[in-house]
C-alpha cells in the first residue's frame, strides 16, 4: 500500500510574548495600544515570523459574540508593516507610512477569546520591494495569522514610506501645509444600529440621504487618534465602511468577515466627508462603499458580513 505524505507545517522560531517592543517602532504613543511583541526572520528572503498579543478586552476593537474582533488583523497588519521597515530594513524614523491598500480575511470560528490574551503569531512575507538609493521606499505586505495552533486569518497591503520633503510635497502639493479648521463631529447614528455600544466609538453621523452618512471626526478618540495626524487615519476610514455596512444592511448582530479598501488620496480633518454605501444584488451581506471629501473619491471598499 502506498504511504501518503502530508505537508508539514514548517515549525516557526521560538518568539516572545513577554513585553511589547519600543512604541517608536509601530508609530503609537499609548503603550497599551502597542500589540507586536517579537519578530524573527525566517529562512526566505524578506519573510519573518511576527508574535503579537491582543488583549481580552480592547476599548475600542471590542470582542463580540465571544469573538476577537476581526479588526484586529487589520492594526496588527499596521503595525507589521511599520516595524520591519524600520528595524529589518533600516528606514529611519522620520519617515511617513501610507497605506495605498488593505485586504482583511477572518476566520471567525477560530477567533474565540479564551482565558487569557491571545499570543498571536503571523507568517509575514515582503514583496515587491522598491528602493530609492538606499533606502526602502515602497513595498507590499501580507500576513498570515495563527492563534492556538490554527488559522485565524491573513491581512495584506502595499505601504509607501516618504521621506519629510516627499510626504510634503504628497499630502499638500506646491501650497504648502495648512493649519486645519474645526473638525466635523457631529450628532452620531445611533451605535446599536452599527454594531457599537458607545456612541464615543460611532464613526457614522446621521444619513444625509438613504444610503450614505456623514464620516464624524472626533480628534480626542483614544484609539483612532492615538497621536496628532494632519488627515484621517486609515483604521478610521475603514471603521467608517465597516459601520455603513452595518447600517445599510440593517444586520448590527452580524460579523465582519472581510474587508478590502483602496486609499486614493488623503482624506482631511476638516472638510465634510460623506460613505455611501450599496448592497451587492449577488451577495445579499456584501456592500460596496465609496468615501467621498469635495466630490472626490478618497477611499473605496467592499465589505462582507456574516451571521453565525
Amino acid at each position: 500500500m502506498t504511504r501518503v505524505c502530508q505537508p508539514v507545517r514548517e515549525a516557526f522560531p521560538a518568539l516572545s510574548f513577554e513585553r511589547t517592543v519600543a512604541r517608536r517602532y509601530v508609530h503609537r504613543q499609548s503603550i497599551a495600544e502597542v500589540f507586536l511583541t517579537d519578530c524573527a526572520e525566517l529562512p526566505e528572503p524578506n519573510r519573518f515570523a511576527v508574535a503579537a498579543q491582543w488583549p481580552r478586552r480592547h476599548s475600542f476593537y471590542r470582542a463580540k459574540d465571544g469573538r476577537f474582533d476581526p479588526m484586529l488583523l487589520g492594526e496588527t497588519l499596521r503595525q507589521a508593516a511599520i516595524y520591519l521597515a524600520h528595524t529589518r530594513y533600516r528606514v529611519p524614523l522620520n519617515r511617513r507610512f501610507v497605506m495605498q491598500d488593505t485586504h482583511v480575511r477572518a476566520q471567525l470560528d477560530a477567533m474565540g477569546v479564551g482565558v487569557s490574551a491571545a499570543d498571536v503569531t503571523a507568517d509575514t512575507t515582503l514583496s515587491g520591494l522598491v528602493f530609492r538609493g538606499a533606502v526602502l521606499s515602497s513595498f507590499r505586505i501580507e500576513l498570515r495569522f495563527r492563534l492556538a495552533g490554527r488559522e485565524i486569518g491573513s491581512a495584506s497591503g502595499v505601504a509607501v514610506v516618504l521621506p519629510p520633503s516627499a510626504y510634503t510635497r504628497a499630502r499638500w502639493g506646491t501650497s504648502g501645509p495648512r493649519t486645519p479648521g474645526p473638525v466635523r463631529c457631529g450628532t452620531a447614528t445611533p451605535p446599536a444600529l452599527v454594531g457599537q455600544v458607545d456612541e464615543r466609538d460611532v464613526v457614522l453621523g446621521l444619513p444625509t440621504v438613504r444610503g450614505e452618512w456623514e464620516v464624524r471626526v472626533d480628534v480626542t478618540h483614544p484609539v483612532l487618534f492615538d497621536h496628532p495626524l494632519d488627515h484621517l487615519p486609515g483604521m478610521l476610514l475603514l471603521e467608517a465602511l465597516r459601520q455603513g455596512a452595518f447600517a445599510a444592511l440593517e444586520v448590527p448582530d452580524a460579523h465582519l468577515e472581510s474587508i478590502d479598501a483602496v486609499f486614493h488620496r488623503f482624506a482631511e480633518l476638516d472638510q465634510r466627508a460623506t460613505v455611501r454605501v450599496r448592497v451587492l444584488d449577488e451577495d445579499p451581506l456584501s456592500v460596496r462603499a465609496v468615501i467621498r471629501q469635495a466630490g472626490v473619491e478618497v477611499a473605496t471598499g467592499q465589505v462582507r458580513l456574516v451571521h453565525l
